[in-house]
């Protein structure tokens, strides 16, 4: 996303996971159609591939990974998935421009490895939350208690 502009808000053509993230209205027709263009670019033999196809599988296999970990995904809040597949999206344009011949398999390799690193950490970040929210009820409590004697 972009700064918002009076209040309202305007995405940029760069946050491709991040679009598709966005509770697509079939998952199922997004994880085939992102599915496709793997399965496309693949096809190609690696020396006729170009920076744009290296791009554009790199974009599909992030995608994918976000799709088919959806049903994991719910369990955060929407801004954690949000913040979580913008990082996924800018460690992918990076990797895809300081290795602009990488092979498919390095690039699926690093997509699915970055994805499991966001993963890790949005479930420590959420756990930490959590213990956080146990502690200030308890302590809450304890003031609570206070309060009667």
């Amino acid at each position: 996303m972009v700064a918002p502009v009076n209040g309202g808000s305007r995405s940029t053509s760069t946050a491709k996971t991040s679009q598709a993230e966005a509770t697509p209205s079939d998952p199922k027709a997004e994880q085939a159609k992102q599915q496709a263009i793997i399965d496309d670019i693949g096809k190609k033999p690696e020396t006729k591939l170009t920076t744009e196809d290296r791009a554009k599988y790199a974009d599909a296999v992030g995608t994918n990974q976000v799709l088919q970990n959806q049903p994991f995904l719910s369990f955060f809040s929407k801004s954690t998935t949000e913040s979580l597949t913008k990082k996924l999206d800018a460690d992918v344009a990076k990797y895809t421009k300081e290795n602009p011949k990488a092979s498919l398999k390095d690039i699926e390799s690093h997509v699915k490895d970055r994805f499991k690193a966001q993963m890790f950490s949005a479930v420590v970040a959420q756990k930490g939350v959590d213990m956080a929210i146990a502690n200030l009820k308890k302590q809450l409590q304890k003031i609570r208690d206070g309060f009667d004697e």
